[in-house]
């Protein structure tokens, strides 16, 4: 816990709620009385200014005037002005009735500080250029940088007043809105300083003019079903890198309604953050990686709203996808097809008293027992079995802090060479010797990859790698036409020798822009297979061993195969839809607010492929994509009459469904012919069916059993063949 910040945060927390009370007295409607691109007087100062140079009264006759903004460097200023360390503005308004007058809000886009003043009275400042109210000279620089954010898509800064503080402040007649804008230094390569004064205003009356286009009229936020996540970065701005220390609590009830004003009792804590993604930092809500620590700065495993203790975790921000659920709904599924998917959570998030909208609180891909489960590999193991497991590479682009990998050039004529990257071990922790080791495996798989022997049944590639990964990775970057998959965000991990020494593909990461919300690489068509895509001029390339699998037709029937059981289960439309429904009806009322706080409901957002224009259209879009895209890929994936050779485990599925009444099918395979036995026994351990016993072929099966017979209560699945042994757990509910 940072010291003293327990009372901060209350203090922070009771003046959010406080302002938000005040924010509730009606107002008709807002209108902007200042403009960023009004002409404003403005001076660059080389001495300090007179005292009451912020107040109505000041001569600023010998100023210059000019269109605001003023800066220069980075295009967004209307009148620009040589590199300096500040430029002061003034701006006169006049006010007809300053009763009606309840809210204001000032928005500030700046680069890199400001002080803005409301008739000599600060209304606000950046966190980088002293505490409130704080005396700053003409010549002091900026602790830090800040970028503008409209100019490149974003949103300003906004800065709140309620109706008593417009009260006290406001007279009628002319006032001023003044400011000093500061830079990081004369040497920066930019300076920015645009600032938008807007009114609530309680009646009908016209003052002003209308509202930008980005403005959001502020609104009510104190309670919410989903959990809360504060976090307070005590005054610093939140960059990719590097991290920052903040405090971070959460609120969750676990079910029910969590208040702003209610103790955090979910996590409270110290964190490091920082903003995270690729293309995704354009956008204004803005994704980020913490770590959860101790007061020394130490990582601390803790368990996250019902997820397993670790250190790591992302706060995801659905932006451009406005269904605001595809990555829940792949990992969801994921993980029902009994592979590692990273656990997820529904939250509201607030930063620094400002609401930032719906999020998902998920887990970062790493090795760990309850996420990837492999050895662990310390940098001292460097032989034997201990050096071949375990290992994360990714094939991704080059983004991000800590990264480092190799090229591989393809052993295949006319395919382009890959760039792995090492994620476990990080690179900043691996070795020599282990790089050695995981690069001459991947070449060794390569190389094979590359051979006339390849699909080999004895020879071949099927030893060599868990194909059941490569089928599942498949099935869910296709069922959900991910113009990102195989190519980007594509994890791998190997395990020891002694445990499980082949390739393994997985976990899948990263499905914002899948299911129909891409408008380029066909990413909104239902038909074709994304496998197929020709990616144009693109420097992300997929693997050429993707291709070569997928021109084995051992491959594609097993991937058949997989498919038509999984369409009986979670692959089923009406299993799809239950997840999205459920998911719609958890965040009915956090979507509202989130799209409140970031309008694009009828906004196209890069690379959108439809615009609802309203959430209901967005889901029934989402949901229309996925029928079209199953029926596609059932009529491509009929059964091929050869079965699979070499490919499968010996492997007993999770019922579907389960709970059930009265009938659940089950869900078994095996790598060759063999005699098989499945029965049913009581969870007193008394066999209460034999509900298979024959000699079958390799491959999937499924076979349903129906308990109706049987009262409510628990039962054991065991699959028996040879030596292979494995038992499952089912309830019937009646």
């Amino acid at each position: 816990m940072i010291a003293g910040c327990k009372n901060h945060l209350w203090v922070a927390r009771l003046s959010i709620h406080l302002c938000l009370l005040q924010f509730a007295i009606s107002q008709d409607h807002w209108e902007t009385a200042v403009y960023a691109g009004d002409i404003w007087s403005y001076v660059v100062p080389e001495s300090e200014l007179p005292v009451d140079w912020s107040s109505i009264g000041f001569d600023d006759s010998s100023w210059l005037t000019g269109e605001g903004g003023f800066g220069y460097g980075d295009g967004d200023d209307g009148t620009e002005i040589t590199p300096a360390v500040s430029v002061y503005l003034r701006r006169i308004f006049t006010v007809a009735d300053a009763a009606s007058l309840v809210s204001a809000i000032l928005h500030a886009d700046y680069d890199d500080g400001f002080v803005a003043y409301l008739n000599g009275t600060e209304i606000g400042r950046s966190s980088n250029l002293g505490d409130p109210g704080a005396f700053i000279p003409f010549d002091e620089t900026t602790s830090s940088n800040h970028e503008a954010q409209l100019y490149q898509g974003g949103y300003p800064d906004a800065h709140s007043l309620d109706s008593e503080q417009l009260e006290s402040i406001l007279t009628e007649g002319d006032n001023v809105l003044a400011v000093q804008a500061h830079n990081v230094g004369t040497n920066s390569s930019d300076m920015s300083s645009n600032f938008f004064l807007s009114f609530g205003i309680d009646d009908g009356s016209t003052y002003y003019g209308p509202t930008p286009e980005w403005f959001q009229a502020p609104f009510t936020f104190t309670e919410s079903s989903l959990p809360i996540v504060i976090i307070d970065t005590f005054g610093e701005e939140i960059h990719s890198d590097p991290r920052i220390t903040a405090h971070m609590g959460i609120i969750d009830s676990g079910s029910g309604i969590n208040h702003m004003s209610d103790p955090f009792n979910g996590y409270d804590g110290q964190i490091s953050i920082e903003v995270r993604g690729s293309s995704s930092q354009m956008f204004p809500k803005k994704q980020y990686a913490l770590e959860t620590q101790d007061g020394d700065g130490q990582n601390l495993n803790v368990p996250i709203l019902g997820m397993p203790a670790e250190n790591d975790w992302i706060l995801y921000a659905p932006y451009s996808d406005k269904s605001l659920l595809r990555n829940y709904l792949a990992y969801e599924l994921a993980r029902d097809m009994e592979k590692y998917a990273s656990r997820t959570r529904f939250c509201e998030l607030v930063i620094n008293e400002d609401y930032k909208g719906l999020y998902i609180f998920m887990e970062k891909i790493k090795r760990d027992n309850n996420r990837v489960d492999i050895a662990k590999l310390e940098p001292d193991e460097t032989s034997g079995d201990d050096l071949t497991g375990g290992y994360i590479l990714k094939v991704d682009k080059w983004d991000g802090e800590n990264n480092d990998g190799w090229w591989s050039n393809s052993p295949l004529a006319g395919y382009d060479g890959i760039w792995y990257q090492y994620h476990y071990p990080e690179p900043d922790d691996i070795v020599d010797a282990q790089r050695e080791y995981i690069m001459d495996y991947i070449s060794d798989f390569e190389a094979l990859m590359a051979s006339s022997t390849y699909d080999d049944p004895g020879a071949g590639y099927y030893g060599q790698v868990n194909l059941g990964s490569f089928i599942d990775v498949s099935l869910m970057s296709e069922i959900s036409k991910n113009v990102d998959a195989y190519r980007l965000s594509a994890y791998m991990y190997k395990d020891r020798d002694s445990t499980d020494g082949r390739l393994t593909m997985g976990p899948i990461w990263d499905y914002n822009l899948a299911f129909g919300n891409a408008d380029y690489y066909d990413g909104w068509n239902t038909e074709g297979w994304q496998m197929d895509i020709e990616l144009e001029n693109d420097g992300f390339k997929i693997p050429f061993w993707w291709y070569r699998i997928w021109d084995d037709e051992t491959f594609i029937i097993a991937f058949n195969q997989r498919w038509q059981q999984l369409r009986q289960s979670i692959f089923s439309e009406d299993y799809i839809m239950s997840l999205i429904d459920s998911a719609i009806t958890r965040i009915d009322e956090a979507q509202v607010r989130n799209f409140q706080r970031w309008p694009v409901l009828d906004e196209y957002v890069w690379p959108n492929a439809y615009v609802g224009g309203s959430y209901e259209n967005e889901i029934a879009y989402l949901k229309e994509w996925i029928s079209q895209r199953l029926e596609w890929m059932d009529e491509e994936t009929l059964m091929k009459s050869r079965p699979p050779q070499l490919i499968f485990d010996y492997r007993l599925d999770h019922a579907f469904p389960n709970p059930f009444n009265p009938v659940t099918t089950i869900g078994f395979s095996i790598p060759r012919s063999d005699l098989v036995s499945i029965n049913i026994y009581d969870f007193l351990g008394r066999q209460v069916e034999a509900l298979f016993h024959d000699q079958i072929s390799p491959g999937q099966h499924t076979i349903s059993w129906n308990g109706s017979h049987q009262p409510s209560g628990t039962y054991l699945i065991q699959l028996q063949s040879g030596e292979f042994s494995q038992v499952r757990k089912i309830m019937l509910v009646k």
